[in-house]
Protein backbone atom coordinates (compact mmCIF):
# COMPACT_ATOMS: atom_id res chain seq x y z
CA UNK A 1 0.00 0.00 0.00
CA UNK A 2 1.50 3.44 -1.26
CA UNK A 3 2.56 6.03 1.80
CA UNK A 4 -0.17 8.66 1.82
CA UNK A 5 1.06 11.92 1.06
CA UNK A 6 1.24 14.49 4.31
CA UNK A 7 -1.59 16.62 4.88
CA UNK A 8 -0.55 20.37 5.19
CA UNK A 9 -2.22 22.44 8.10
CA UNK A 10 -2.74 25.97 8.31
CA UNK A 11 -2.20 27.39 11.34
CA UNK A 12 -2.97 31.24 11.68
CA UNK A 13 -1.01 31.90 14.52
CA UNK A 14 2.29 30.65 12.61
CA UNK A 15 0.80 32.56 10.05
CA UNK A 16 0.84 36.07 11.86
CA UNK A 17 3.76 35.74 13.60
CA UNK A 18 4.84 35.59 10.06
CA UNK A 19 3.48 38.44 9.15
CA UNK A 20 5.20 40.56 11.81
CA UNK A 21 8.60 39.37 11.14
CA UNK A 22 8.65 39.54 7.21
CA UNK A 23 8.47 43.99 7.79
CA UNK A 24 11.60 43.53 10.55
CA UNK A 25 13.67 41.21 8.55
CA UNK A 26 13.04 43.87 5.47
CA UNK A 27 13.80 46.52 7.61
CA UNK A 28 17.44 45.15 8.58
CA UNK A 29 18.41 45.83 5.05
CA UNK A 30 19.77 49.39 6.48
CA UNK A 31 16.94 51.60 6.30
CA UNK A 32 15.51 50.45 9.83
CA UNK A 33 16.73 51.02 12.57
CA UNK A 34 20.33 51.42 13.59
CA UNK A 35 22.56 53.01 16.09
CA UNK A 36 24.13 56.49 15.69
CA UNK A 37 26.43 58.45 17.99
CA UNK A 38 26.57 62.22 18.03
CA UNK A 39 28.17 64.83 20.00
CA UNK A 40 27.68 67.93 20.28
CA UNK A 41 28.82 71.44 21.60
CA UNK A 42 25.85 74.42 22.92
CA UNK A 43 26.28 77.66 23.88
CA UNK A 44 23.39 79.23 25.39
CA UNK A 45 23.03 83.08 26.11
CA UNK A 46 22.03 86.12 27.07
CA UNK A 47 21.76 86.27 31.06
CA UNK A 48 24.51 84.77 32.01
CA UNK A 49 26.44 81.99 29.68
CA UNK A 50 25.99 78.28 29.71
CA UNK A 51 28.30 75.96 27.68
CA UNK A 52 27.46 72.59 27.29
CA UNK A 53 29.18 69.23 25.52
CA UNK A 54 26.83 66.48 25.14
CA UNK A 55 27.06 62.82 23.59
CA UNK A 56 23.71 60.40 22.92
CA UNK A 57 24.24 57.20 21.08
CA UNK A 58 20.51 57.30 19.17
CA UNK A 59 18.34 54.29 18.10
CA UNK A 60 16.95 55.44 14.32
CA UNK A 61 13.72 54.19 13.17
CA UNK A 62 11.01 54.87 10.37
CA UNK A 63 13.71 54.97 7.72
CA UNK A 64 16.06 57.08 9.91
CA UNK A 65 13.52 59.95 10.43
CA UNK A 66 13.45 59.61 13.88
CA UNK A 67 16.42 59.69 16.15
CA UNK A 68 15.64 58.19 20.23
CA UNK A 69 18.23 57.51 22.77
CA UNK A 70 20.08 58.55 26.13
CA UNK A 71 22.96 60.09 26.65
CA UNK A 72 24.94 62.10 28.43
CA UNK A 73 25.60 66.20 28.73
CA UNK A 74 28.43 68.51 30.78
CA UNK A 75 27.17 71.52 31.45
CA UNK A 76 28.52 74.80 32.96
CA UNK A 77 26.53 77.92 34.01
CA UNK A 78 28.61 81.13 34.73
CA UNK A 79 26.28 84.03 35.80
CA UNK A 80 26.92 87.68 36.63
CA UNK A 81 26.96 90.27 39.50
CA UNK A 82 23.68 89.64 42.21
CA UNK A 83 21.84 86.97 40.70
CA UNK A 84 18.68 86.09 42.89
CA UNK A 85 18.04 82.40 43.94
CA UNK A 86 14.92 82.19 45.25
CA UNK A 87 13.47 79.65 47.62
CA UNK A 88 13.68 76.41 46.25
CA UNK A 89 11.43 74.29 48.21
CA UNK A 90 8.34 73.14 46.36
CA UNK A 91 6.15 73.15 49.38
CA UNK A 92 7.14 76.08 50.98
CA UNK A 93 6.67 77.88 47.39
CA UNK A 94 3.23 76.88 47.41
CA UNK A 95 2.76 78.11 51.10
CA UNK A 96 4.02 81.94 49.86
CA UNK A 97 7.37 81.58 50.95
CA UNK A 98 9.41 84.87 49.36
CA UNK A 99 13.18 83.97 50.93
CA UNK A 100 15.85 84.96 48.56
CA UNK A 101 19.92 83.70 48.55
CA UNK A 102 21.51 86.35 46.28
CA UNK A 103 25.43 85.30 44.75
CA UNK A 104 27.63 87.31 42.73
CA UNK A 105 28.81 85.55 40.09
CA UNK A 106 27.39 82.29 39.91
CA UNK A 107 30.00 79.07 38.65
CA UNK A 108 27.62 75.56 38.54
CA UNK A 109 28.32 72.70 36.76
CA UNK A 110 26.57 69.36 36.41
CA UNK A 111 27.14 65.89 34.64
CA UNK A 112 23.57 64.56 33.50
CA UNK A 113 22.27 61.41 32.12
CA UNK A 114 20.29 63.48 29.17
CA UNK A 115 17.07 62.09 27.07
CA UNK A 116 16.54 63.07 23.49
CA UNK A 117 14.51 62.68 20.64
CA UNK A 118 14.39 64.34 16.79
CA UNK A 119 12.27 64.02 13.78
CA UNK A 120 13.52 64.53 10.27
CA UNK A 121 11.04 66.71 8.61
CA UNK A 122 12.82 67.50 5.12
CA UNK A 123 15.79 66.75 3.91
CA UNK A 124 18.29 67.64 6.32
CA UNK A 125 15.72 69.41 8.51
CA UNK A 126 15.27 68.10 11.98
CA UNK A 127 12.59 69.06 14.99
CA UNK A 128 13.92 67.90 18.53
CA UNK A 129 14.16 68.35 22.35
CA UNK A 130 16.30 67.20 24.80
CA UNK A 131 16.33 67.28 28.86
CA UNK A 132 18.50 65.88 31.54
CA UNK A 133 17.01 63.34 33.75
CA UNK A 134 19.83 63.23 37.00
CA UNK A 135 23.36 63.63 37.28
CA UNK A 136 25.76 65.63 40.00
CA UNK A 137 26.35 68.94 40.15
CA UNK A 138 29.48 70.41 41.80
CA UNK A 139 31.21 74.19 41.58
CA UNK A 140 32.65 76.08 43.84
CA UNK A 141 31.20 77.54 47.55
CA UNK A 142 29.99 80.99 47.52
CA UNK A 143 28.62 83.38 50.33
CA UNK A 144 25.56 84.78 49.39
CA UNK A 145 23.39 87.69 51.19
CA UNK A 146 20.03 86.02 52.45
CA UNK A 147 16.93 87.49 52.63
CA UNK A 148 14.29 85.85 54.63
CA UNK A 149 11.63 86.39 57.77
CA UNK A 150 14.13 85.61 60.19
CA UNK A 151 15.63 89.16 60.51
CA UNK A 152 18.91 87.17 62.40
CA UNK A 153 19.61 85.14 59.64
CA UNK A 154 19.76 87.64 56.97
CA UNK A 155 23.05 88.61 55.70
CA UNK A 156 26.01 86.52 54.72
CA UNK A 157 25.28 83.08 54.18
CA UNK A 158 27.56 80.01 52.96
CA UNK A 159 25.94 77.35 49.79
CA UNK A 160 27.54 75.34 47.63
CA UNK A 161 26.20 73.98 44.38
CA UNK A 162 23.56 71.23 45.11
CA UNK A 163 25.00 67.84 44.84
CA UNK A 164 22.55 65.77 43.35
CA UNK A 165 20.36 66.64 40.57
CA UNK A 166 16.69 64.96 39.53
CA UNK A 167 13.88 65.79 37.17
CA UNK A 168 10.74 65.53 39.15
CA UNK A 169 9.20 68.74 36.91
CA UNK A 170 8.44 71.83 37.79
CA UNK A 171 8.92 73.34 41.08
CA UNK A 172 10.15 69.52 42.49
CA UNK A 173 13.17 69.49 40.34
CA UNK A 174 16.37 69.19 42.07
CA UNK A 175 19.64 70.58 41.16
CA UNK A 176 20.91 71.74 37.88
CA UNK A 177 19.09 70.53 34.73
CA UNK A 178 19.24 71.93 31.02
CA UNK A 179 16.68 71.16 28.64
CA UNK A 180 16.36 72.21 24.65
CA UNK A 181 13.52 72.84 22.12
CA UNK A 182 15.40 73.00 18.62
CA UNK A 183 15.05 72.78 15.20
CA UNK A 184 18.37 71.49 13.49
CA UNK A 185 19.78 70.94 9.91
CA UNK A 186 22.07 68.56 8.50
CA UNK A 187 24.89 68.61 6.23
CA UNK A 188 25.52 65.06 5.75
CA UNK A 189 26.93 63.99 9.33
CA UNK A 190 27.79 67.34 10.15
CA UNK A 191 25.08 69.46 11.74
CA UNK A 192 23.76 72.69 13.02
CA UNK A 193 20.96 73.57 15.73
CA UNK A 194 19.06 76.53 17.45
CA UNK A 195 16.42 77.07 19.48
CA UNK A 196 15.47 77.89 23.14
CA UNK A 197 17.22 76.37 26.40
CA UNK A 198 15.49 76.10 29.80
CA UNK A 199 17.95 75.58 32.72
CA UNK A 200 17.83 75.90 36.29
CA UNK A 201 20.59 76.31 38.77
CA UNK A 202 20.88 75.72 42.28
CA UNK A 203 22.76 76.09 45.87
CA UNK A 204 22.59 74.25 49.12
CA UNK A 205 23.32 76.47 52.12
CA UNK A 206 25.68 75.14 55.04
CA UNK A 207 22.94 75.71 57.14
CA UNK A 208 19.11 75.84 57.65
CA UNK A 209 17.53 79.12 57.51
CA UNK A 210 13.47 80.07 57.73
CA UNK A 211 11.20 76.97 57.77
CA UNK A 212 14.08 74.57 57.51
CA UNK A 213 14.79 75.52 54.13
CA UNK A 214 18.37 75.05 52.69
CA UNK A 215 17.80 75.02 49.01
CA UNK A 216 17.60 78.31 46.52
CA UNK A 217 17.05 77.83 42.84
CA UNK A 218 17.01 80.05 39.52
CA UNK A 219 15.81 79.19 36.33
CA UNK A 220 16.11 81.43 33.07
CA UNK A 221 15.12 80.38 29.02
CA UNK A 222 17.90 81.26 26.93
CA UNK A 223 18.47 81.52 22.88
CA UNK A 224 21.39 78.92 22.15
CA UNK A 225 23.29 77.73 19.24
CA UNK A 226 25.15 74.40 18.80
CA UNK A 227 27.08 72.15 16.20
CA UNK A 228 27.07 68.74 16.17
CA UNK A 229 28.66 65.16 14.56
CA UNK A 230 26.71 61.96 14.26
CA UNK A 231 28.90 58.87 12.83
Amino acid sequence: MPPRPARRTFHPGLAAVALLVAPMNRADDGQGSRLVHEVGVALNFPTGAVAAVSYAPNLTFLDRRLHMGLGARFSSHFGGEAVPYPNGDADLLAAGANNTLTVDQPRNYALNLMFGISARIHAGLELGMNIDLLGVGFGPDVTGTYAGTDPTLAGPQEARPTRFNLLLFGRHDRGQLDSEFFVAYWFGSWGLRAGASHMSTEYTTIRSLDAGNDRFRASATRFFVAGGHRF
